[in-house]
């Protein structure tokens, strides 16, 4: 039930107070459609292109080129001229290097690797993101209490790669349930995901099958994430990619994701 204050058309409820409608000035009552959680949407379009270094491309030490860091191995990293200016991921131990993705500004020595990092010394021990390995592009924390049960949920992603049967695999985490996973292949250059979700209990998220990028029928069955705490815990959204080719790269165009209230 809903009531009227002097002097004013809208309506308010009975038991919050909150204004849930108005009354027409024929006399009609409309109301509003009021969920009970409030929506939330987060977004971003990093144009942000990743590369990664073959296997042999361990053991590594720093050296300075001009006033840039060069990782240097025995091995050779066999990454492409057309992937300067994408990004490496670097992890330091033991020294100040901060953990993070890097430009390729130079790959023309085989086995070292020029990045867009001032070199000082003291930076530690350095590794680099190689073929086939995991490789995190976005991590977006959803506050808890954000998803609750009858809300639906859309990850929207745009990628483009190179165009090659060798293998590219896009992947999308909501904290430790494995939401989306798709390899790359067959030469094509681009992938557009709609990977839909509802949240049916407290620990319960449904939605398609792994590999589905979006509506339509799928070979798989409908999957169940459980993260770990809880759909109301605060979870991360973790957009992972992988090249299986040092020589090509994979570019994560824009993505959203949406959480409807219920």
């Amino acid at each position: 039930m809903a009531f009227l204050k002097q002097g004013s058309q809208f309506l308010y409820s009975n038991t919050s107070g909150d204004i849930v409608g108005v009354r027409d000035n024929d006399g009609g009552d409309q109301y509003w459609l009021m969920g009970q959680y409030q929506p939330a949407y987060y977004k971003a379009a990093p144009q942000f292109s990743i590369a990664a270094a073959a296997s042999t491309f361990t053991s590594l030490t720093y050296e300075a080129d001009g006033a840039n860091v060069r990782l240097v191995s025995a091995g050779v990293h066999d990454i492409a001229a057309g992937s300067v200016g994408h990004s490496v991921y670097v992890t330091w131990a033991g020294g100040t290097g901060v953990n993070g993705f890097y430009a390729i500004v130079d790959r023309s020595v085989a086995t070292k690797l020029t990045i867009n990092l001032p070199h000082v010394a003291g930076l530690g021990t350095p590794t680099v993101s190689l073929v086939n390995s995991d490789i995190t592009i976005v991590t977006q924390t959803i506050p808890a209490q954000t998803m609750n049960i009858g809300m639906t949920m859309e990850l929207d992603l745009l990628v483009s790669c190179t165009g090659s049967a060798n293998n590219k695999t896009v992947k999308a985490n909501l904290g430790s349930a494995a939401w989306y996973s798709q390899t790359i292949a067959s030469n094509f250059q681009s992938l557009c995901v709609e990977k839909k979700a509802c949240v049916l209990s407290s620990t319960d998220v449904l939605t398609n099958a792994l590999a589905a990028p979006g509506h339509g029928t799928a070979t798989g069955a409908n999957l169940i994430l459980q993260p770990s705490g809880g759909v109301a815990a605060a979870q991360d959204l973790t957009i992972v990619g992988s090249i299986a080719n040092a020589a090509e790269f994979l570019r994560l165009e824009a993505w959203s994701l949406k959480i409807n209230g219920a």
